[in-house]
């Protein structure tokens, strides 16, 4: 008899935040681990809700704050035997417009001291911009997720059938 090993596959979770600004960029990440922009975000915890890492992700990569309530997708990510990765799940979350206020404290204080270790820096990206600096996935990532949020169909964070926030 052979024994079937129904335990489930690892897997990851990721929360990323669009912010968009007045100039219509997009507010990205400089990573140091590898090439490419990316949307800030932050892996989430084991238990915590996708909204709340989306909002300590946020803030521990650029000092932004948020009260994140809606997501514009999710792009899964396959597993990689060749590598050892294994599947994962990015929400991308909406982190609505940046003020100017915003964008002068994010200029003037630069990368959180926290963050020293993960990012270099943040980027302001027009969309004509973005496939030239981000990864082909990244970029559909973004485009997606701007058509979603222009077309007003952005959907609720909900936590055991409750709404985020």
């Amino acid at each position: 008899m052979t024994q079937t090993d129904i335990r489930q596959p690892a897997r990851w979770l990721r929360a990323e935040t669009l912010i968009m600004n007045s100039y219509e960029r997009v507010l990205m990440t400089v990573p140091k681990d590898q090439p490419g922009l990316l949307l800030p975000g932050t892996f989430v915890r084991p238990g915590e809700q996708v909204a709340d890492a989306a909002v300590r992700g946020l803030a521990e990569q650029t000092g932004l704050r948020r009260e994140i309530t809606h997501h514009l997708g999710v792009d899964q990510h396959p597993a990689n035997p060749a590598t050892g990765d294994v599947e994962g799940l990015t929400v991308v979350c909406d982190g609505g417009d940046a003020s100017l206020l915003e964008m002068k404290l994010l200029a003037e204080q630069g990368v959180p001291v926290g963050a020293f270790r993960e990012i270099s820096g943040h980027r302001w990206v027009g969309l004509d911009k973005v496939a030239d600096l981000a990864d082909p996935y990244v970029v559909t990532r973004v485009r997606v997720s701007l058509g979603i949020l222009n077309s007003g169909l952005k959907q609720p964070l909900l936590y055991i059938g409750q709404p985020a926030g």
